[in-house]
C-alpha cells in the first residue's frame, strides 16, 4: 500500500501514544567514591549553619577537618566500570584536573599571602588594667604583615583555616563531581537544610526563652535560628532561597519540555516560601530587601518565560497554580509570625528613622581611611579589629553612643574590609578567581539554564548586600557561597552537554 502524497515516512510511528517518545535513559550508578566525596561535602557544609554559623574555634576546626578528608576522597583514583558508564571500564586519574584548575593555584597563593601574615606580625596584643591594646613590634617591613593575637581573638592564624577549608572544599567539589546527580543531590541536600533553618527560626520567634536552640546562651541578644546574628541568618537563608527557587524553576522547565505530567517544582516553591517567610521574621533588614529584589526578578522572569511559552495551556495552568501556591503559603506564614513587626523595622531603616544605617556610612568613611593607608599590604587576615580604633578614634561618633564605647569588630562593609585586611595582592588574587567564575559559566550560557542563573544572581547580590554588611565574615556562609561557584559551573557544563 503505498502512503498519501506529502505523507511523511514515519507517519505509523507518530500515531503511537506521547509515552512512547517519552521514555527516560538509563540512569548509571554513581561511583563509590563519588558518593563518599559528596556525603563528606554535604555533611561539611549542612553542619556549617547548625555549628552556630561556624563562629566558634572548634567549629572551624572540624570543618578544616572535613575540608581535607573530602579533599583527598576526591583525589583517589576510581576504576569506573560498565554499571558507572554504560561502556567500556576505565580509570580515572583526579590529580591532574586538579593541576589543570586555575582556583588551586590562585587559592593557593591567597593561602600563602596570609600564611605570611600570620608569620610576620608587625603588631602584639597587649593586656593590662582591665583592658587591651596593639604594641608595634618589629617585623620585615617589606613583607605583608599581619597581628599576634591569641587564637581565641581571631587573627591571620583563624582566618587561615577558615579560607583553607572553603579552598580545598572548592577544589574538592571541581575535580570530584563528575555528574549532574551528585550536583543535583547537594542542591537539594542545601535546600532542604536551609527550609530546616528557617523553620527553626519560626519557631524560636513564636516560642521564644533568649536562647539558641533553647538551650545555649547567646552573647548577642539578636541572635536568630542557629546563627549568633541575625544578618548572618539572613544573608544564609538569602543564598538557600536562591537555590530552591533554582530547583523549582529547573524542574518547571524540564517538565515542559519533556511533556511530564506532574514535577517537584511544588515541593521547592514551599521550600523558597518557607525560607522567604523565616528571612522576614529574622528581622535582618538588608537580607530582606535581598530577598524582595530577588524574588521580583524572578516573578518577572518567570513571566517573560510564560508569555513566550509555545505549550501555552499547560505551562500557563502549572504557571497559575503555583503562583497561587506559593502566595497561600507566603500569606499564611506572614500572618502566623506577626510579620508586621519586620515591615516596621525595614520602613524605619529605609526611611532612616534609626540610626543604624548612618553609624554605618561613617564606619565605612573610617574604614575607607584605614584602606588608603594599608591597601598595597593590607593589615593582616582577620586583624582589621585589633587597629580600627586608630582610625576610630579620628572620628569622636564611633567611639561613644549615648555615653557607652564602642568597639568595632568588623566594618559593617566586606567591600572595604577585606583590601583592608587583605591587601593589593590578596584582592587581586580574589579577583581573578572571580573573573574565572564568570568567564566559565559565560562560556556555558548559564542564564540560560534557570537553576545557574537564580544561583548566581542570588550569589552576587550577597556581594551587593556586603556593602552595608558583613555576612562574608561568617565562615558559613563564605564556604557555602565559595562552593556554590564550582557546583553551578559543573552543572552548567553538565547541562549543556
Amino acid at each position: 500500500m503505498s502512503r498519501p502524497e506529502g505523507q511523511p515516512a514515519d507517519f505509523s510511528e507518530r500515531q503511537k501514544p506521547l509515552e512512547h517518545f517519552r521514555a527516560r535513559s538509563r540512569r548509571h550508578a554513581l561511583h563509590p567514591g563519588e558518593r563518599w566525596l559528596l556525603g563528606i561535602i554535604g555533611v561539611h557544609l549542612v553542619f556549617l549553619p547548625w555549628a552556630l554559623g561556624a563562629m566558634r574555634p572548634w567549629a572551624q576546626g572540624i570543618s578544616l577537618g572535613l575540608a581535607v578528608a573530602g579533599f583527598v576522597v576526591a583525589l583517589i583514583p576510581r576504576n569506573y566500570t560498565e554499571a558507572h558508564t554504560g561502556g567500556p571500564a576505565f580509570r580515572l586519574l583526579l590529580f591532574p584536573k586538579l593541576l589543570r584548575f586555575p582556583i588551586f593555584w590562585l587559592g593557593l597563593g591567597l593561602l600563602g599571602l596570609v600564611g605570611i601574615q600570620a608569620s610576620n606580625p608587625a603588631w602584639a596584643y597587649v593586656t593590662g588594667n582591665g583592658g587591651w591594646w596593639m604594641q608595634g613590634i618589629e617585623h620585615r617591613g617589606w613583607l605583608p604583615a599581619g597581628v599576634d593575637v591569641p587564637f581565641e581573638r581571631w587573627g591571620p592564624v583563624r582566618m587561615l583555616m577558615i579560607y583553607g577549608s572553603a579552598w580545598l572544599t572548592v577544589c574538592s567539589i571541581w575535580v570530584g563531581f563528575t555528574r549532574r546527580r551528585t550536583v543535583q543531590l547537594l542542591f537539594i541536600g542545601l535546600a532542604a537544610n536551609g527550609l530546616l533553618l528557617a523553620i527553626l527560626g519560626v519557631a524560636q520567634q513564636l516560642v521564644p526563652n533568649g536562647k539558641i536552640y533553647w538551650l545555649v546562651t547567646s552573647q548577642n541578644a539578636s541572635f536568630f535560628s542557629s546563627f549568633v546574628y541575625k544578618n548572618h541568618a539572613g544573608a544564609y537563608l538569602d543564598l538557600m532561597l536562591a537555590l530552591s527557587c533554582g530547583i523549582a524553576a529547573w524542574y518547571y522547565v524540564r517538565g515542559l519540555r519533556r511533556l511530564d505530567k506532574s514535577t517537584p517544582s511544588g515541593v521547592f516553591v514551599f521550600f523558597a516560601t518557607c525560607i522567604a517567610v523565616g528571612i522576614l521574621t529574622s528581622y535582618a533588614r538588608g537580607a530582606t530587601l535581598v530577598m524582595l529584589v530577588f524574588l521580583f526578578v524572578c516573578l518577572v522572569a518567570f513571566a517573560a518565560h510564560q508569555f513566550l511559552a509555545r505549550n501555552e495551556t499547560s505551562s500557563r495552568v502549572v504557571a497559575v497554580a503555583l503562583v497561587l501556591i506559593f502566595g497561600f503559603f507566603l500569606k499564611t506564614g506572614l500572618e502566623a509570625v506577626r510579620s508586621h513587626e519586620a515591615w516596621d523595622r525595614l520602613r524605619r531603616g529605609v526611611m532612616r528613622q534609626d540610626l543604624s544605617l548612618e553609624y554605618r556610612e561613617r564606619a565605612t568613611r573610617a574604614a575607607l581611611e584605614m584602606l588608603g593607608e594599608n591597601w598595597q599590604r593590607g593589615v593582616g587576615a582577620g586583624s582589621f579589629r585589633f587597629l580600627f580604633p586608630i582610625y576610630q578614634h579620628r572620628h569622636p561618633e564611633l567611639v561613644a553612643n549615648n555615653g557607652a564605647r564602642m568597639f568595632w569588630e568588623h566594618a559593617h562593609n566586606d567591600v572595604v574590609q577585606f583590601p583592608i585586611e587583605l591587601g593589593a595582592a590578596g584582592m587581586g588574587l580574589i579577583l581573578l578567581s572571580g573573573a574565572y567564575w564568570i568567564v566559565r559559566l559565560t562560556r556555558s550560557s548559564f542564564w540560560e539554564n534557570p537553576l545557574t542563573a537564580a544561583v548566581v544572581f542570588g550569589a552576587l547580590l550577597l556581594v551587593a548586600y556586603s556593602w552595608w554588611d558583613f555576612p562574608f565574615q561568617n565562615p558559613a556562609i563564605l564556604i557555602t557561597w565559595c562552593a556554590l561557584w564550582p557546583a553551578v559551573a559543573r552543572w552548567a557544563e553538565f547541562e549543556e552537554r
